[in-house]
């Protein structure tokens, strides 16, 4: 089914399904495995969760599973299992009750009574009221007429009223927004909604009250923690066996006892240049040391002089010193004698006040005191002494020191006139001087620690110069080494493989237990789910699902609601009839799609299946036009649509409603210039807007894929949702193949497809790529209501991609196309409309030449520069005005080919002189480069000119094949470079030409597919009839053919005069026509 991408989560995978043509519907078939097909039921790993959203579907697995190309496979069930099944069941049907009267057409009358509905129409209350009401009823509802809202208030209605209810569809996006709309009236109970089969809208997959899968997980909680449990513990075990894998691949060739002794060898040489550097460096740093140390005793010298300079000024200075010191000292003696006075006269002072008061006294106080009157005046006496003495001392003292001064005065004038440096700078000097003797001590030092060093370091490069040299194998090997770090990991993997071995037993068991755990989950997931079914108010499932689970048919159920009925066979649609009791209504269009048929059925001429399987409900009861369906009192027809505007509603009411619909009060009106429909013609492309014919009436062309991919980068930039939508498979792969060239993986995709894939669905933007160019008319060229079968079926088709939009539909195809359509074709009807409502937008004028100047460029208004903008990030327009020019345009294209050179080119004329030293130097480059040009029939090619051409090219060494009536004109570079255009690159001529470049692997190879390119790898044979090289391919009814169109005297063919051999290209050719 395609590719499963890891996403973020552990255990989800993300899978494309754009270019499946596979259901996913029945879980039990889906396997994720490698890119080999699982064998058996029991290969691979079935998924534990499923959702689906649009056309990317999500897949969880254990979260230990851990592929490298991980891919979700399909069983393949036989064409015709499911109609096998529906007739099984349908056997055991009674012919009676609604089912009965569904299959003899009697349908119940509408309801008389209205049960009423705020904003419901009248219509839309009789819908509603039809699924309250017993009996077997139809309604008509085309695209956005409300048939989903009545669904929803319907259902929410049955569950109050305790009824239960089958919902079952054709799809499964009908089924999940009825189901959305029942969920929004928050009416339920967990358990009473129940989505059985992959949903398709998130917020159903994981509502726990709703899905399915959750239900289970939340009943089944023990049984599933215990296999999450084991889970948990196999990812832990497993992760040693991964990084033991991982670790043996890196040390595959790793040999630790040959890297060691490599390493030895290598280190040994790697030492000799950092050994001589270690020399030199050695023998630097001793020269610098010695110009250190001549340099430190210069200093000292320096510093000497200096100091021996201040040797006056210091002396003088030291006795200048000495005379102060002495000048000092008498001044502190004449101040000490000095002191000593004062202390005396305060003696004697005290002692002459002490005397006074002892003689205040009267005489018998004197006679009293007669021996302290003595002593007093004696101390008197003493003191007076001792005062007069100090005194003389004093004046003498002060007569010395001013001596002194008098006489010391010229000594300190001279000594003072021999200073010529202060203290300070004869300290700083001294200063200098130490500072300069460290320096000269450590000079000496580092000289004699870099002798030192050198002489070692000479030592040892001669020991290493002496030992034997690694060889380049070791030095390889080392490299290798060190590159991936492989010692490290080769003890990283002993490591590892020790804890392996250990936990082998243990992981085997769990291996086991898990795989035990996981069937017991599965049986009781089965019979969780048959109960969880069987107490729900409202299944919601589809039909194709519905046939294959007993648990679902054997209901039983109140009421049946049917979906999209007029996507659903008549048998399936009478066996889900007849699971109900009371009342069954059946919703759909039929004007939309029918169902999907095997080819075999839909060709049958039988008159039964005619009957039952190729036509509708509907048309089981009478109704195919809408005057039918008004008639019928079995069916209410809805009428007022709401999704999109008048213009489209204008276009299907003209091709499909027969005037049927009306718009609803709130339907908005557009400005002028906010077209609701956009033609992008796409006459006048040349050879890009021509549709390669894939069969009589199909085909496909690079111009839609290259315009759905502007469009949708375009739009989905502005948060819109966009669909695209085409009437044949190989357009819809290659459209996918050019948006996969834009898009990032496991990004939301941009859908696409054909029609089928989106009944049911609605986008704000639809891009209808009709396939549709001026030369041919196709499917939906011959689109009509009149003709029946392919015609009816073709403008079923263009109805629901008109009808699937919202905001905005674009038609790609041919203006002139539709300008020429015939009366009562789909194209007829909006022919008029093209120039009022349809805005039309010429794809030429999108892609501008970048000579032309800016006033002569098209004015396009804002939307169409917007879209000619991001065009241009797709497609580079290459102008060819000359041969000069030609040249040196394309031969840089072909000057970065790398792998291959694919080319188609119709003639081989004048040109070839210019382009073959190109190719023969891509040949040169061992470039593949194959060449496609017509054979020598073709009334040009088979000229001289064009003969002389042929064989310049074929010597410059590309492989030639030579084709019947071959027209294509492209080259491929590299499978990812596209040149396409109305050029032919061997013989183009004094003419302007365009050529449009697009870059795009996807897109590239698809371009190739479609060419049969890789059957043509190999050189034409050689004709086995005539030994003549002339050989052609052909295309005939039975596939593609080499032919000899050699001259021949007996051709094998006696109508032509050429040899006619003919043979089957080695390889199956894949013929598009037939696809």
């Amino acid at each position: 089914m395609g590719r499963a991408h890891p996403m973020a989560e552990a255990g989800w995978y993300s899978v494309d399904l754009r270019g499946s043509r596979t259901d996913v519907d029945q879980l039990d078939t889906l396997r994720v495995a490698g890119t080999a097909p699982p064998r058996g039921a029991e290969g691979g790993y079935r998924p534990l969760e499923v959702m689906q959203e649009g056309q990317q579907l999500r897949v969880r697995v254990a979260d230990f599973v851990d592929l490298a190309d991980a891919t979700l496979w399909q069983q393949r069930q036989p064409p015709a299992y499911l109609l096998d099944r529906l007739r099984e069941v349908l056997a055991t049907v009674k012919p009676v009750g609604l089912a009965a009267d569904l299959a003899a057409g009697r349908l119940a009358p509408a309801p008389q009574m209205l049960d009423r509905v705020a904003g419901f129409t009248p219509a839309q209350c009789e819908a509603y009221t039809s699924c309250l009401r017993p009996g077997v009823r139809l309604v008509w509802g085309p695209p956005g007429t409300g048939k989903t809202r009545v669904l929803s208030e319907a259902i929410s209605s049955l569950i109050a009223d305790g009824k239960r209810v089958l919902l079952v569809s054709a799809t499964n996006i009908a089924v999940d927004n009825a189901l959305a709309g029942v969920m929004r009236h928050r009416r339920h109970r967990p358990g009473d909604l129940i989505r059985v089969g992959p949903p398709h809208l998130r917020e159903i997959a994981t509502d726990p009250d709703v899905s399915l899968t959750h239900l289970v997980k939340t009943s089944l909680a023990e049984a599933e923690q215990r296999r999450l449990t084991l889970q948990n513990r196999l990812l832990a075990l497993k992760q040693t066996v991964n990084d033991l894998r991982t670790t043996e691949k890196l040390v595959a060739d790793f040999n630790p006892s040959e890297h060691q002794r490599a390493r030895a060898a290598v280190n040994r040489d790697r030492d000799i240049p950092r050994l001589a550097q270690q020399l030199a460096n050695a023998g630097d740093q001793m020269t610098a040391r010695r110009r250190a140390l001549a340099q430190a005793d210069a200093a000292v010298q320096e510093a000497r002089a200096a100091v021996a300079e201040t040797s006056d000024s210091r002396t003088a200075l030291d006795a200048l010193d000495g005379i102060r010191r002495e000048a000092t000292l008498a001044q502190q003696e004449v101040d000490r004698v000095a002191v000593r006075l004062l202390a005396a006269r305060a003696e004697c002072d005290r002692t002459e006040s002490d005397l006074a008061s002892a003689r205040d006294g009267g005489p018998w106080a004197r006679a009293r005191n007669w021996r302290q009157l003595n002593r007093l005046r004696g101390l008197l006496q003493e003191q007076r002494e001792t005062v007069e003495t100090l005194g003389a001392q004093v004046q003498h003292d002060k007569a010395l020191l001013a001596r002194f001064h008098r006489s010391a005065e010229p000594q300190v004038a001279a000594l003072t006139a021999k200073v010529r440096f202060s203290r300070e700078q004869i300290a700083a000097r001294g200063s200098v001087l130490a500072e300069a003797q460290r320096i000269h001590h450590a000079a000496a030092a580092e000289l004699s620690a870099a002798v030192n060093e050198h002489d070692a370091a000479q030592q040892r490069l001669l020991a290493a110069e002496a030992a034997p040299r690694a060889t380049p194998e070791q030095q390889t090997l080392v490299e290798r080494a060190d590159r991936h770090q492989l010692p490290a990991q080769y003890e990283r993997m002993q490591s590892l493989r020790r804890r392996a071995a250990a936990e082998a037993p243990t992981r085997s068991r769990l291996e086991k237990e898990h795989a035990k755990a996981h069937d017991d989950y599965d049986r009781l997931r089965r019979d969780a789910e048959s109960t969880l079914i069987r107490q729900a108010r409202v299944i919601a499932t589809t039909l194709a699902r519905l046939r294959t689970a007993t648990v679902l048919l054997d209901g039983p159920y109140d009421v049946v609601l049917v979906d999209e009925v007029g996507a659903a066979t008549i048998p399936e649609t009478l066996l889900a009839v007849s699971r109900a009791t009371t009342t069954a209504v059946l919703l759909g269009d039929f004007m939309q799609l029918g169902p999907v048929l095997p080819t075999p059925i839909t060709k049958s001429k039988r008159p039964d299946v005619q009957r039952w399987l190729c036509d509708d409900i509907f048309g089981l009861c009478g109704i195919t036009v809408a005057a039918d369906a008004t008639a019928n009192p079995g069916c209410t027809v809805l009428d007022e649509q709401h999704r999109f505007g008048h213009d489209i509603m204008h276009v299907a009411n003209a091709v499909a409603y027969d005037g049927l619909l009306r718009a609803a009060p709130n339907t908005r009106v557009r400005d002028a210039d906010d077209p609701e429909i956009v033609l992008i013609d796409t006459d006048r492309l040349g050879d890009l807007g021509t549709v390669r014919a894939t069969g009589p009436s199909k085909g496909w062309w690079p111009a839609g894929a290259l315009i759905s991919r502007a469009l949708a980068q375009y739009h989905r930039s502005r948060g819109e949702t966009l669909g695209v939508i085409t009437p044949y498979n190989p357009q819809a792969d290659a459209t996918l193949e050019a948006l996969r060239d834009w898009e990032e993986t496991g990004a939301h995709p941009t859908e696409v497809g054909t029609a089928h894939r989106f009944q049911g669905r609605e986008f704000d933007v639809v891009v209808l790529d009709l396939v549709e160019d001026n030369a041919k008319s196709r499917w939906i060229a011959q689109a009509s209501s009149s003709r029946g079968g392919f015609a009816r079926e073709g403008l079923r088709l263009f109805n629901v991609a008109v009808t699937r939009t919202k905001d905005r539909l674009y038609l790609i195809g041919s203006r002139q196309r539709i300008e020429q359509a015939p009366p009562d074709t789909v194209l007829a009807c909006i022919a008029p409309l093209l120039g009022k409502t349809i805005r039309t937008v010429r794809a030429e004028q999108l892609i501008t030449a970048p000579s032309v100047p800016e006033p002569d460029r098209p004015l396009l208004g804002e939307f169409s520069n917007d879209l000619a903008d991001i065009l241009a990030q797709h497609v580079r327009v290459a102008e060819i005005q000359d041969e000069k020019a030609f040249y040196r345009t394309f031969a840089e294209y072909l000057e970065s080919a790398r792998h291959s050179i694919w080319m188609w080119a119709t003639w081989t004329a004048n040109r070839t002189k210019s382009v073959a030293p190109a190719l023969g130097a891509a040949v040169e480059r061992g470039v593949k480069v194959v060449v496609f040009v017509r054979d020598a029939r073709d009334h040009l090619q088979g000229t001289d000119n064009s003969q002389q051409n042929l064989k310049t090219l074929r010597a410059a060494g590309p492989t030639i094949v030579e084709m019947y009536k071959m027209h294509q004109k492209i080259v491929v570079i590299d499978e990812r470079l596209v040149l396409l255009g109305s050029l032919n690159v061997l013989s183009q001529r004094q003419s302007r030409e365009v050529m449009l470049v697009m870059e795009g692997a996807h897109f590239a190879r698809k371009i190739l597919e479609h060419e049969n390119a890789a059957q043509f790898r190999q050189a034409p044979p050689t004709c086995e009839a005539c030994g003549s090289t002339t050989i052609a391919l052909h295309r005939t009814a039975k596939g593609w053919r080499w032919r000899c169109y050699a001259r021949s005297l007996t051709p094998s063919d006696t109508r032509s005069s050429t040899c006619g051999w003919t043979a089957e290209p080695e390889g199956p050719i894949n013929d598009a026509r037939n696809q």
